[in-house]
């Protein structure tokens, strides 16, 4: 059996003009396996905080194919994977499914000597005579609000928040709740966490579309560019016109929509950047006036400290929600 390992290969500034390059072992590969009681609270909760982490999730919901025997799919998954979560609950126990993976996760490793099963205990059980036997450190998750039972599973995992997962999962649901409601949000990061990879899961599996702009970029730091990375997120791809008609494509283009949910991240380079007053009395007009624009500002000082009182920004209803890293 062939396990293939992600790598990420990142180039840093050593000295001007000369790069070295450092090879980053990410987590592990996780099969779930699962009752399908458990799938919202799998697929809400467990899945985001590992894949976020770093590691890759593989699960039957997103890989099982129609018209192909079904234990044959849970197998091929199964075995492409490092680690098989058993999430265990009374319904586990009394699956057919269930019990063919947990058996074919504990042949792998049945004195639970390598660290290739994880038993999670969700709900309440008997634990099986197969993993009680072999007395492993199970990992206590009925409450899924305790950080350090969290810990443990990430670790196994080779996955890393940068943050305790109940704080991560409880300011993923505020801002995704908040947005939701079109209230315009000001997420502030303190600290390492994974930011970025809490934004990504709210664009891709709750909240879509939301539009993503980051400041990071080299071509956002002129006002046109900017509009035109606005723009090209909505799915204009014309050339973006000079000031002032840029703001009109602008306004245009957001105002087809029922709404727009614009994500502008690293907020804190707009404090030292000549984007113009008139870009964003137009940004406070479609979220203020035409109610047309809700807006998810990232950066890591408060809105009220980036934005002057007299900014045509600084009247709008934002709310704060801090994400803080973990002190290590």
């Amino acid at each position: 059996m062939l396990i293939l390992r992600r790598f990420y290969i990142i180039a840093a500034r050593q000295s001007p003009g000369r790069f070295v390059r450092y090879v980053i072992d990410m987590g592990k590969t996780v099969f779930i396996s699962y009752s399908h009681q458990q799938e919202e609270w799998v697929v809400q909760r467990l899945k985001p905080c590992l894949e976020a982490g770093g590691a890759e999730v593989l699960i039957d919901a997103e890989r099982f194919r129609a018209g192909r025997a079904v234990v044959g799919q849970m197998d091929a998954a199964q075995d492409a994977a490092e680690i098989t979560a058993l999430v265990l609950t009374p319904d586990y126990l009394q699956s057919p499914y269930c019990a063919h993976e947990m058996k074919r996760a504990i042949a792998r490793d049945p004195d639970f000597a390598a660290g290739a099963t994880l038993p999670v205990l969700r709900e309440s059980c008997e634990m099986p005579d197969e993993i009680r036997r072999a007395e492993p450190l199970w990992i206590d998750l009925r409450n899924d609000r305790e950080a350090a039972k969290w810990d443990l599973l990430l670790d196994a995992c080779e996955a890393d928040l940068g943050s305790e997962a109940p704080h991560w999962l409880s300011v993923r649901d505020e801002v995704l709740q908040l947005l939701q409601r079109d209230q315009s949000v000001n997420l502030v990061v303190q600290g390492e966490p994974r930011w970025r990879e809490l934004l990504r899961h709210i664009e891709t599996d709750r909240l879509s579309p939301l539009v993503v702009v980051d400041l990071d970029k080299g071509s956002t730091a002129g006002r046109r560019g900017l509009v035109g990375e606005i723009l090209k997120s909505c799915g204009v791809t014309r050339p973006v016109p000079q000031e002032p008609d840029d703001l009109i494509e602008l306004d245009q283009a957001l105002s087809a929509r029922r709404m727009s949910h614009l994500a502008l991240l690293r907020l804190d380079h707009a404090n030292h950047r000549n984007y113009g007053v008139d870009l964003f009395s137009a940004l406070r007009h479609l979220i203020m006036e035409s109610r047309k624009l809700t807006l998810l500002a990232q950066s890591r000082r408060h809105f009220s400290e980036l934005i002057p009182r007299d900014h045509p920004l600084s009247a709008i209803d934002l709310k704060t929600v801090e994400l803080n890293g973990r002190n290590r």
